[in-house]
């Protein structure tokens, strides 16, 4: 008993970390399933969702090899978030293109009327002012949060081999069999 409680107390940053990529695979999932809902009409929408839904897949599986101290799966992890990174700012870079070279969203309208374009001028440069901005902040975001999430699951890798050479065969056997918190 006093070997199953001392493995127990070494492995909470290994539970913690698995604990972490469920609920980020389960947050990512639902993202994935937002994006492809109100993007079924738009192949950038569909292509995004589908691929988050991928790397929700990857994070839920992984997550479950952490969960059996596969020393392979805080790797897997990390290169899961850098995907993720790659993607959220790959998408929103596109965007910040479209949206400074393409014609603006009230093109069609000021087309109509150059009285109406003189008008809408102003509001086209601010949208375009706010479109860069939020899509400058995923870029930041998917960066800062994704590459610190990537840092963390690389870290857990010591964590695991720790853990596996510290801990009795016994209790490691017991523990994937699934009593691992």
């Amino acid at each position: 008993m006093q070997q199953l409680a001392a493995a127990q107390a070494r492995g909470r940053r290994i539970g913690r970390a698995v604990a972490v990529a469920r609920f980020d695979g389960w947050s990512v999932a639902t993202f994935a399933f937002f994006t492809l809902l109100f993007g079924l009409t738009s192949v950038s929408g569909v292509l995004l969702g589908g691929l988050m839904g991928v790397i929700a897949f990857v994070e839920l599986r992984a997550a479950a090899a952490l969960k059996r101290l596969d020393p392979a799966a805080p790797k897997t992890l990390g290169t899961n978030q850098v995907a993720l990174a790659l993607l959220l700012a790959g998408y929103a870079l596109w965007r910040i293109v479209a949206e400074l070279t393409g014609p603006g969203q009230y093109a069609e309208i000021a087309a109509t009327d150059a009285q109406l374009a003189d008008m809408l001028a102003p509001v086209e440069d601010l949208t375009r002012m706010l479109s860069v901005a939020v899509y400058g902040g995923v870029i930041a975001f998917a960066l800062f949060a994704q590459g610190g999430m990537a840092l963390y699951y690389f870290s857990r890798t010591k964590h695991v081999r720790a853990y596996l050479a510290e801990t009795p065969e016994w209790v490691v056997t017991v523990q994937r069999a699934g009593s691992f918190h």
